[in-house]
């Protein structure tokens, strides 16, 4: 439901070619009734990441579909996936480690300069071009040796291509791969000039260059060059991200305006542990009371507790995604929607390794049964289908949050299904 939420309030005018179009573009496009949204490829990877971690649930599926088989004494399957319990646990730590570390990893990226790799690659901008950009954007003076940031920056330009070209992987160039390096980049330059140049820096006679000393080529081949060719802004800015154009600056609350970035990093962590915290007790107070309502309400009801869980719980721990996927998505921005939309892939990735990990490990050291074969494959089925729709789509319309949104009453009928025809557990 969060995610059809977040599409129909940051829906904008589809183009011709069924693009969203933000900002000021939204407003020159008719569309006629044709709205969605487009997020940006980051998102994609995130559904990669989601997608990958449903394999965790395998870690103790397996193993109980091969105990349920052999004996329908959950003391006897609990005792069969002691160990495995532990694997699976141990793997969502792990896998949570790793998720967090790249989500920190995505989070200091520097947008521009993927980009400017980006346009590269697609031969729109020429190494000149993107050391102009390096230029205006380095800490440093780049008419200086190349060092530090600036060295980095240069470098993680030039390494694709680098790699593209050390076939046999030594981690030098000869001559002739440095010049198809060149063309790649769209580095249009005299062989002569080139060669001398090469020479110079080959300082051991080997014929051959490593990756440092064909960045430090590069950069000095090309600093010659800089001043005396037009400056490429232009192509550049074609490039970047258009930040300017549809995405608004966040609003600094009232009591965090006036104070010095410092005072303000300050005061949001110490707001934020401060909630979190809040939170954390809440939970524990209320959790199990909720618990117990809704377990007496499928009594009373005569409906199976799973299904009222399943209908209702989602409403109380989950309205966090909920509220901040319609925030995001209402500012009507290709990065806010990507940012919504971020929030419930994010939300998947969390249960498939720290949550599902707190479950295992109840498994494990309370010494439980894993009997939720149908539960397990109606999530991982689910997940996958919302997984493939973000990969091979980058712009969902409302007809695509109206099939996502039919994932959540299909989880429950996949459940039912398998537990009252095929008489799975």
């Amino acid at each position: 439901f969060p995610w059809f939420l977040a599409v129909n309030s940051g829906a904008v005018p589809l183009d011709d070619a069924g693009v969203a179009q933000y900002g000021a573009k939204a407003a020159q496009q008719p569309h006629a009734g044709r709205t969605g949204v487009t997020y940006n490829p980051a998102l994609s990877k995130s559904a990669k990441i989601m997608m990958a971690t449903t394999v965790l649930y395998l870690i103790i599926q397996l193993p109980a579909s091969t105990e349920e088989s052999e004996t329908t004494v959950a003391a006897d399957q609990a005792k069969g996936e002691h160990f495995w319990a532990l694997v699976g646990l141990a793997a969502c730590i792990i896998a949570f480690i790793l998720y967090l570390r790249e989500c920190i990893k995505e989070a200091n990226e520097d947008k521009a300069l993927e980009a400017v790799i980006e346009g590269i690659k697609s031969k729109q901008i020429s190494i000149t071009a993107a050391l102009q950009f390096a230029k205006t954007t380095s800490k440093g003076d780049l008419s200086q040796t190349l060092m530090n940031e600036d060295a980095k920056r240069l470098k993680k330009i030039i390494r694709p291509f680098f790699a593209q070209y050390d076939v046999d992987c030594s981690g030098h160039l000869d001559v002739s791969e440095f010049n198809q390096l060149l063309i790649e980049l769209g580095e249009k330059s005299q062989g002569s000039k080139v060669l001398d140049k090469f020479k110079e820096q080959d300082k051991d006679n080997s014929g051959s260059l490593s990756f440092d000393e064909v960045a430090e080529f590069l950069y000095s081949f090309i600093k010659d060059e800089l001043n005396n060719k037009p400056c490429d802004d232009q192509k550049i800015q074609h490039m970047m991200p258009a930040y300017d154009d549809d995405d608004e600056e966040e609003a600094i609350p009232e009591d965090l305006a006036d104070l010095s970035p410092a005072q303000q990093l300050r005061r949001v962590l110490f707001r934020s542990i401060w909630m979190m915290g809040v939170g954390t007790v809440l939970v524990l107070i209320f959790s199990d009371p909720m618990v117990d309502c809704l377990s007496n309400w499928g009594t009373r009801t005569g409906i199976p507790a799973f299904y009222i869980s399943f209908v209702l719980a989602p409403l109380a721990s989950n309205a966090s995604e909920l509220l901040s996927a319609y925030t995001y998505a209402a500012k009507k921005s290709q990065k806010s929607i990507t940012t919504a939309l971020s929030t419930l892939v994010g939300a998947a990735c969390m249960n498939n390794t720290f949550c599902f990990g707190i479950f295992l490990s109840l498994v494990y050291f309370r010494g439980l049964a894993w009997q939720f074969t149908a539960e397990t494959i109606a999530i991982v089925l689910i997940q996958w289908i919302i997984g493939l729709l973000t990969i091979f789509m980058r712009t969902h319309n409302k007809l695509h949050a109206a099939i996502i949104l039919l994932c959540y009453p299909g989880c429950l009928g996949i459940v039912w299904t398998l537990e009252n025809v095929l008489a799975w557990d």
